[in-house]
């Protein structure tokens, strides 16, 4: 530990506690200080995702065998610590990567939650938790972007966090909103098929890449934290559908926080049930132990007992109910030596309870007495459906025809169907009863739905969004333009070319008005689609990272 700077070991309150958690402690300070290596997972949404396999082996990279493809995206490791670059070309490629969003820098074992929730396309599906969006965006992989990915953050800097994540990976099936995990409103009838319950925890698992937990992490810390992860889980629970599957996770290794919180959840909540997490087959070759079902009592303190409420210390203590006690190794732990990875925890839990909706959603004789409500009028920040002129617009200008869009300011949304056909349409239930009916987002505070795929100015439609075109290209007919490597290379190196001159190569742009147009790029099997501007000039409209990528395959150096 005195290689980085924060002393003894022996004097560190998390080495001391970890040695009550584990009796073979000493194999875990060996490996809890060294360098997490680079690791990152592949959108299995993207048509090139081949493309990108073939980069990251050219760089040394190599999938992580317990994190397969199938459940969000393929897991890689790279030959190099976190941020440690071997190169700055490998650093400007593997960033133009992750920010258009072919892949995502992630720490490996924060994607096992996700494979563990076992998501189809066409689930609902909650995040609690969802800031920054790494889980999230995965979440939206797993169900192949058909369904709806709930993704929930109290915090207004941290939700902006998730609109970017979201963005980045081009996603249609995310609805990013803004409320207290603990006072969720009721969603549409039957509930979320699936929930990730990824809590706020003190993070000891981490010490990899924090290792500033050597001095700040304390003891009181789990205890302060567990309230808060008891009651997030339990609104959870109360939201799932009947049969459905809620994954529990933390990156801490502290019973408080893990075990001690799934005993109380399995003590209030009788429709719930933990089950096996189905680990070895999700994640085949990963090493995890069992639950704790025994732990030391955290309200005694060299020797006292400290002043805590009869409820609190049952909350914290093993469960004495035997049945409890018996599920609990169930859960499973992740250690950091025993995977060359971070430390984590997760348990599943299965809805077993009857009736056709989730718990918080069961009607009662006062909702059917009531008459069904009136929501409040909508705002400028509120995203609406789209005009049929608009959408008429859209078709005449560039032969792409909707159905369903979304507009808020200058941008026009795509969402995924379960968004506009469930959350957006469907009948919900008021928290003291009644009903609204569909066709609005109250009384969930929407900050973002979909994935802006179109651009408004001055009234006018102007142009597909880049961070939209590997969903828009394909649906568009007019204003298409076929482009070969020559004309791009000279465009890249050189700048775009008068019209009259670009019109000699690509001959279908000569008679094509001024505006927004795609070029259209096939090279060695990857379609580009690439939005540009046609004026006196032809110029992509291309941003950064799209830019580099389209450099490195061409052969041009990618630091242009």
């Amino acid at each position: 530990m005195g290689k980085l700077g924060f002393g003894d070991p022996s004097k560190s309150d998390l080495w001391k506690a970890v040695q009550t958690w584990r009796d073979d402690s000493e194999t875990w300070i060996e490996a809890a200080e060294s360098r997490l290596s680079e690791t990152l997972r592949v959108n299995p949404l993207r048509e090139d995702q081949e493309w990108v396999r073939g980069i990251l082996h050219s760089l040394g990279g190599k999938p992580i065998d317990w994190l397969p493809e199938g459940g969000g995206g393929q897991g890689w490791v790279m030959p190099w610590p976190r941020g440690k670059w071997p190169s700055n070309d490998a650093k400007i490629l593997l960033c133009g990567l992750h920010d258009s969003g072919r892949i995502t820098r992630q720490e490996a074992v924060s994607m096992i939650p996700v494979k563990l929730l076992d998501c189809k396309a066409g689930h609902h599906v909650l995040d609690m938790c969802g800031a920054p969006g790494s889980k999230s965006t995965q979440l939206c992989e797993a169900i192949d972007d058909e369904g709806v990915v709930v993704a929930n953050e109290s915090n207004p800097g941290r939700a902006n966090l998730l609109v970017s994540n979201s963005k980045r990976v081009g996603l249609t099936s995310m609805i990013i909103i803004r409320h207290d995990g603990r006072h969720l409103p009721r969603c549409p009838n039957p509930g979320f098929d699936r929930i990730l319950v990824d809590a706020p925890c003190s993070g000891s698992g981490t010490t990899r890449k924090n290792p500033e937990l050597w001095e700040k992490w304390t003891e009181r810390a789990g205890r302060k934290l567990n309230p808060l992860q008891v009651a997030l889980v339990r609104k959870g629970a109360m939201l799932l559908a009947p049969g459905g599957k809620m994954v529990y996770s933390t990156c801490s290794m502290d019973p408080i926080e893990n075990e001690a919180v799934v005993a109380e959840i399995l003590r209030t909540c009788e429709f719930l049930k933990l089950v096996e997490t189905e680990i070895d087959e999700k994640c085949p070759g990963l090493i995890s132990r069992d639950g704790m079902s025994t732990w030391p009592n955290p309200n005694q303190k060299n020797g006292e007992k400290e002043r805590v409420s009869d409820g609190d210390e049952k909350v914290l203590l093993p469960p004495e109910e035997t049945e409890i006690a018996a599920a609990l190794p169930l859960c499973r732990r992740i250690w950091s030596d025993e995977n060359d990875s971070g430390g984590f925890f997760v348990a599943a839990f299965k809805h077993v309870g009857g009736g056709e909706v989730a718990e918080a959603l069961m009607p009662t004789s006062e909702m059917a007495e009531r008459p069904v409500s009136e929501p409040p009028p909508p705002t400028k920040n509120h995203e609406l459906p789209a005009t049929s002129e608009l959408l008429e617009a859209i078709f005449a200008e560039w032969g792409a025809d909707y159905e369903k869009k979304f507009i808020r300011g200058s941008k026009i949304y795509t969402i995924s169907d379960e968004i506009h056909d469930w959350f957006w349409a469907g009948e919900r239930m008021l928290r003291r009863g009644g009903k609204l009916p569909g066709c609005h987002w109250h009384p969930f505070q929407v900050i973002q739905a979909g994935l802006p795929t179109w651009e408004i100015r001055k009234g006018i439609l102007q142009r597909p969004t880049s961070k939209g075109m590997h969903i828009t290209g394909e649906k568009l007919s007019s204003r298409v333009h076929e482009i070969d490597a020559d004309l791009l290379k000279e465009i890249l190196l050189k700048g775009g070319p008068e019209k009259e001159d670009a019109a000699e190569t690509i001959s279908t742009i000569g008679d094509e008005s001024s505006g927004g147009i795609v070029l259209r790029f096939n090279h060695e099997g990857v379609m580009w689609w690439l939005p540009a501007w046609l004026g006196g000039r032809l110029t992509l409209m291309l941003p950064d990272c799209e830019r580099t990528l389209l450099t490195y395959a061409l052969g041009l150096e990618v630091g242009l």
